[in-house]
């Protein structure tokens, strides 16, 4: 089969062949026409459909949308302008910290002129159809976890729209943590897609119509300085951190936690993990796959460039005091948040500390008190924690690095 065209029509009419040719199973069955018109419709409901207008509008409007992608930090180890899409399925993989994760990455990939990638997201985020024109628009299709591994009708409607994707020169991004760590850790990466990608690129590869010849996985460390979804995310466990108002904060809606208390992101683009140079140097798992190998060295090269905010290390010097003493003495509580920055800074795999422009300590004590975090003293000479789980979100992230570091 040649390449597919990039439009989204051409890709779901070669997706449809695809499923009807069965290239992903030993046995194949033509399919009748309607057959072949829902399997058509069906794939259509998963696939992203960007709008390129779209996009372009929001590109112009983003200090007004989300005015936080001014206070973006990029920090690369590769030139994004010289990925070569043609001979290449560029996967990009990030953690995952906030529903807006991929909305600031793309507003980075637009402002650098590269192709918006495709992007795996959880089906229960495509609520409403507003909702869902919004985020296929952006470039996301639809992931249903709870049939991956056990519809394979659906795995193959997957599949076969995923390989037309690559056959149209699409990137894709994939977020593998699988869903946003509510205990502020870096998630384990699981194989999930990628061994999906695996198998697609094997197919395609001694395909002589295309130039397909690797896959390079590109690791991208995503922080924030406040995380747009704490509320939802340390809540309760038995509530579902996924039920967020995604548009609101995606329009800077909110009423509370407003983006003026973001005072910034991180995004840190790594060194891709070369497909054919990690099968080259490693051994496959027992079904003869490297995407957990795969999984697990990019996971290490996001952890190697994540940084911690400053912050972050003021949750973690709380979350050490309120351990000892129900109320916290600000004098008490400042002198160790010295004490762990020189500690940290002294590490020896060198964590970084970010120190966001009009950072004040005595300014997010208040912060913290406006958000019902912390509450002061009458003297307002210490104060006690309110709200641990949200304390304990962002001190773990500090602990997780440095535990793995």
């Amino acid at each position: 089969m040649s390449k597919t065209k990039g439009n989204i029509n051409d890709i779901l009419s070669t997706a449809t062949e695809l499923y009807n040719k069965d290239q992903f199973l030993s046995t194949s069955q033509n399919l009748s026409d309607s057959q072949l018109k829902t399997i058509k419709k069906e794939i259509k409901d998963i696939a992203a459909n960007k709008k390129g207008g779209l996009i372009q509008i929001t590109k112009i409007l983003k200090p007004l949308i989300l005015p936080t992608a001014k206070r973006m930090m990029l920090e690369s180890q590769l030139d994004l302008s010289k990925l070569n899409l043609k001979k290449n399925i560029v996967v990009y993989m990030p953690n995952h910290k906030s529903h807006l994760d991929e909305f600031i990455l793309g507003f980075l990939f637009a402002n650098k002129n590269m192709p918006i990638p495709i992007t795996a997201a959880g089906e229960n985020i495509f609520k409403s159809k507003t909702s869902t024109f919004v985020l296929k628009s952006y470039g996301a299709f639809k992931i249903r976890r709870d049939k991956y591994s056990v519809d394979e009708h659906y795995y193959r409607l997957l599949s076969s729209y995923l390989s037309a994707s690559f056959m149209a020169g699409e990137q894709i991004m994939t977020f593998q943590e699988g869903t946003r760590p509510r205990d502020g850790k870096i998630g384990l990466f699981r194989k999930g897609l990628i061994g999906t990608i695996e198998m697609i690129f094997n197919n395609l590869k001694d395909n002589p119509e295309l130039e397909i010849e690797d896959i390079l996985f590109v690791p991208i460390a995503v922080n924030w300085s406040e995380n747009p979804d704490e509320k939802k995310i340390t809540a309760n466990a038995s509530s579902k951190a996924e039920e967020t108002d995604l548009l609101k904060r995606f329009l800077n809606l909110k009423k509370t936690h407003s983006s003026r208390d973001i005072r910034g992101v991180y995004i840190g683009f790594g060194e891709p993990v070369s497909y054919n140079k990690f099968v080259a140097a490693n051994n496959p798992d027992e079904n003869d796959s490297y995407a957990i190998g795969i999984v697990n060295e990019v996971r290490s090269r996001v952890i190697s460039m994540m940084p911690i905010y400053k912050e972050h290390l003021l949750h973690s010097s709380i979350q050490f005091l309120n351990k000892y003493n129900k109320r916290i003495k600000i004098e008490d509580f400042k002198q160790l948040l010295e004490v762990n920055q020189k500690i940290l800074s002294d590490y020896n795999d060198k964590i970084k500390i970010i120190e966001t422009d009009g950072f004040c300590v005595d300014g997010r004590l208040e912060l913290m008190v406006k958000r019902d975090i912390i509450k002061f003293s009458e003297d307002k000479l210490s104060f006690e924690v309110l709200n641990p789980n949200l304390v304990d979100y962002y001190a773990n992230h500090v602990t997780s690095l440095t535990e793995e570091k």
